[in-house]
C-alpha cells in the first residue's frame, strides 16, 4: 500500500557529522528530511545532493537554533514546505 503522506523530520545540526547520519537514515526509512547548520547553503550542497539523491524531499533551514528568531523561522519554513513536523532530532552541539 503506497502511503499518502510521509513522516517530516527536523535534524538539528544535520548538515554533517552524525547529524547527517541521522539524516540519511530516515531519509532511508522514506522520511522527508529538513536539516539545519549554521552554515551557508553553498557549504551545505553536498549533504543536501546526498539526501536528495534518495529521492525523497529535502529542506535546508540555515540558523542558530540558539536564537529564538531562528527557530521561529526554521519552524515557518517546514510548515510552508510540508504544513507539520513529526519529528525532530535536537543533534546541534559546540564541539
Amino acid at each position: 500500500m503506497e502511503r499518502l503522506t510521509r513522516a517530516v523530520a527536523l535534524i538539528t545540526g544535520g548538515s554533517r557529522g552524525i547529524g547527517l547520519g541521522i539524516a540519511h537514515s530516515l531519509a532511508a526509512a522514506g522520511m522527508a528530511v529538513a536539516i539545519n547548520g549554521v552554515r551557508p547553503r553553498e557549504q551545505a550542497a553536498g549533504a543536501l545532493e546526498s539526501l536528495a539523491r534518495m529521492q525523497v524531499p529535502v529542506l535546508y533551514c540555515q540558523g542558530n537554533i540558539a536564537e529564538a528568531a531562528h527557530r521561529a523561522s526554521i519552524l515557518d519554513q517546514i510548515r510552508q514546505q510540508w504544513g507539520r513536523l513529526d519529528v525532530l532530532v535536537n543533534n546541534a552541539g559546540v564541539a
